[in-house]
């Protein structure tokens, strides 16, 4: 009997070590959770701000600290840095009540700025160049080796659209001025400049101005906000005598196929640009993404996650039955 006891108590630990071998991400705004769930499909990906109106003004609730204090340091937190619960989340793993590693996104990414000269923090994840910096980031801090098809993918499209296009464009929404500066485009009117914040009389007159003038228009949205500003939008060019051909990337459920989805519907509005500057860019840009994205292969485990935890599932398989057995 006390054999038989044994032989089950070994097996569930046998189970239970491999439901720990799955490393979690945590993330603390969209869509960071969508793009690295994509990057990284083996990995617990972790949205703190999961259902929260606005995760600016977001608090950090009992279950949320329980779930940080139990990370461990195979497990990684990436923060924005640019709201209050995040601040309170680094202090906690400098103080040493979080052992995972953690992200701070502005060491890495690249920012862009509005037109007034403040920068844009609101890139959200979903900025190409920015992409790869995080998940080379991730990769390198959690050993953990990056979906080579969503890499593959990624540079294709860079490949084929990164500074392909110049002059004019509208950005009904502050991340979807990293699209659009991707793609090209220098001269960006920006509507909404911060979450909640209407535009000002100025603003909406140069988005206007901008759409008339048959600039392409893009509200790129990271969990379901940008519908009420397009709506907005498109009322008050209508009372202009405008009818703007608007764009919405929904990034709240998935990166690559809305980016490229994105990125055709402009492509296909618009005429490339040929200019010898504009070619040189491109180059530049797509050598920056591929010599980025080689690097975001990280370092590859002594023995691969996935076979050591199929080995610990037989092993549990062959003590239960030796157990049943007996």
């Amino acid at each position: 009997m006390a054999a038989k006891t044994l032989y089950l108590a070994a097996a569930l630990l046998a189970i239970a070590a491999v439901a720990q071998t799955t490393t979690k991400i945590v993330v603390s705004f969209p869509a960071y959770n969508v793009v690295l769930s994509e990057a990284f499909p083996n990995a617990d990906v972790v949205l703190i701000t999961k259902g929260a109106s606005d995760p600016h003004e977001y608090q950090l609730t009992a279950e949320d600290l329980q779930m940080l204090s139990s990370l461990t340091p195979r497990d990684v937190v990436v923060l924005s840095m640019h709201a209050p619960f995040e601040q309170k989340i680094a202090e906690m793993a400098r103080d040493g009540q979080i052992k995972a590693k953690v992200i701070d996104l502005t060491k890495i990414q690249q920012y862009l700025t509005y037109d007034n000269g403040a920068v844009n923090p609101h890139d959200h994840g979903i900025y190409p160049p920015n992409v790869l910096r995080l998940v080379a980031a991730v990769a390198n801090a959690t050993g953990l080796r990056p979906d080579l098809a969503f890499l593959q993918k990624l540079r294709e499209l860079n490949s084929t659209y990164c500074c392909r296009f110049s002059g004019k464009a509208v950005a009904l929404t502050p991340t979807a001025q990293y699209i659009l500066y991707w793609l090209g485009y220098r001269d960006i009117a920006v509507l909404i400049k911060e979450p909640g914040v209407p535009p000002t009389p100025q603003d909406l007159q140069k988005a206007l101005q901008y759409a008339k003038e048959g600039a392409p228009v893009l509200a790129a949205v990271v969990r379901g906000e940008a519908l009420r500003i397009v709506d907005q939008f498109r009322q008050k060019a209508q009372e202009a005598g405008i009818n703007p051909n608007i764009i919405t990337a929904d990034f709240s459920k998935n990166y690559i196929q809305t980016l490229e989805a994105a990125v055709r519907q402009i492509a296909a509005a618009q005429t490339p640009t040929a200019t010898e500057t504009t070619a040189k860019q491109t180059t530049q840009q797509n050598t920056e993404a591929t010599q980025t994205a080689h690097t975001a292969a990280g370092p590859e485990p002594t023995i691969p996650i996935a076979v050591a935890a199929t080995a610990i599932v037989l092993l549990a398989v062959l003590l239960l039955l030796r157990w049943k057995k007996q």
